[in-house]
């Protein structure tokens, strides 16, 4: 089952396996310090469309939900 980042919950960390997105999307997450092969840790999930707030790496911030639903990631816990 493929699981994306939009689709955890609060509270859980996952293992990027892979981005699923163009050049400026990756470029963009690699900014972030969103790599294959990271543990993040979901800190909020907004309501509805809003951003999902994610933690890697002792930095916190926000990723939109069209942009984590590019990120895939399995269960680190």
């Amino acid at each position: 089952m493929r699981l994306t980042l939009d689709k955890v919950s609060p509270g859980r960390r996952v293992k990027v396996l892979a981005i699923e997105g163009g050049r400026g999307c990756r470029q963009q997450l690699f900014g972030l310090g969103v790599y294959p092969g990271e543990v993040l840790k979901v800190i909020r999930s907004a309501p509805f469309a809003g951003p999902i707030v994610v933690e890697a790496n002792g930095t916190t911030f926000m990723i939109g939900r069209g942009m984590a639903q590019r990120v895939v990631v399995e269960a680190a816990d």
